[in-house]
């Protein structure tokens, strides 16, 4: 493993086999599911990577738990104890990035791969179906397709899940909703990795607590490493039930966007820019109606044609989703755009992290 994350490894302490040496390359695939407070999901996936048609395959699965306070780790030990392939670590710093980073120090496996505690896997060959592009294509790095399903969560959440899955509602550079197989750039969407990958850009950085996997991916892009994505790869997630947790995860995207910035300035690109204009514009607007006639309309003209694109975005979805969802649309729109505004400009004008020193 590369030099560079060996500070990980104090922090590192297994549940189970603490006192083994990770031995690289001794399993085929290694899946890291890094968790905290996932005691409702964790059951669930696990079963379902459990239940893989492997073939010769070898498999091990690394549970990263954040020191979580409800019954996670219970369960997670629970089921470890049945099937060996099954490991429980401690992340003490809590973060998704630390938990990346130390499953990726344990990780014994050919090939790398990260799940998260509340997804669900629809089919149970994703993971030969991964060895089989990684040796078919000779990739360094596979992205997936994380479609949002709402189940029955209520209308709500599906109103938030048509909407995060609009080309309104995320940005025209993700991967995330392809239904090709073909050769991407893996910044959006990278989630499967040769281990020989983090011996080339390092580690994952545990100062990011969002965007992690997109800063680890854009050292992967940066390196000029070959990346594919396939809709058989496909993870399940679960959309956000309410506005307000819609917001809170906007809010730690833009945050984790800026950061981004702030540690490779290459990665700006001005379409980052848009969320934040929007939000710095909003006083403005509330002045409009106190400013001079040609002043008030020019205030007001953007955000017009912002409402006409929500209606019409909306309207669309709609067609596609269900049109008892467009009452919801343009509020799900909105808490997007503003929540990725205000966290971008939070990250920028937040203290400067302490980045970890990584190649690219």
């Amino acid at each position: 493993m590369h030099e560079r994350t060996g500070q990980l490894v104090g922090a590192k302490a297994s549940r189970r086999g603490a006192d083994q040496p990770a031995a690289p390359g001794t399993v085929d695939i290694t899946v890291v599911l890094p968790v905290r407070n996932e005691g409702d999901h964790i059951a669930a996936v696990l079963g379902d990577l459990q239940a893989q048609a492997l073939g010769a395959l070898t498999l091990e699965i690394l549970v990263v738990d954040g020191e979580s306070t409800d019954d996670t780790v219970a369960r997670a030990e629970g089921l470890a104890a049945d099937d060996p392939r099954i490991r429980v670590l401690t992340n003490p710093r809590r973060l998704s990035s630390a938990a990346r980073a130390i499953g990726a120090e344990a990780a014994r496996g050919r090939f790398i791969a990260y799940v998260d505690g509340h997804c669900r896997v629809p089919t149970k060959t994703l993971l030969a179906d991964m060895v089989a592009l990684f040796e078919r294509t000779g990739a360094a790095c596979l992205s997936r397709p994380q479609p949002l399903v709402a189940g029955h969560e209520g209308i709500l959440a599906r109103a938030i899940s048509a909407a995060r899955t609009s080309p309104f509602g995320h940005s025209t550079q993700t991967t995330i909703y392809d239904d090709d197989e073909r050769q991407v750039d893996p910044t959006s969407a990278g989630a499967m990795y040769r281990r020989e990958v983090f011996e080339t850009v390092g580690n994952f950085d545990p100062a990011f607590d969002a965007c992690e996997d997109v800063e680890f991916n854009w050292r992967v892009a940066h390196a000029g490493l070959d990346a594919w994505t396939s809709p058989a790869l496909a993870v399940q997630y679960e959309p956000r039930r309410s506005l307000r947790a819609l917001w809170k995860q906007m809010v730690r995207y833009g945050l984790g966007r800026a950061r981004l910035h702030r540690k490779h300035r290459s990665a700006f690109t001005l379409e980052s820019l848009v969320p934040a204009g929007f939000v710095l514009g909003l006083p403005v607007l509330a002045a409009a109606p106190f400013l001079p006639s040609p002043l008030s309309w020019i205030a007001a003209a953007p955000y017009a044609l912002y409402l006409v694109l929500s209606l019409v975005a909306s309207a669309f979805t709609a067609v596609r989703r269900g049109p008892v969802l467009f009452p919801f649309l343009p509020a799900a729109f909105f808490v997007i755009h503003a929540g990725l505004g205000v966290g971008y400009l939070k990250g920028w004008l937040s203290k400067r992290p302490a980045f970890a020193e990584t190649t690219s």
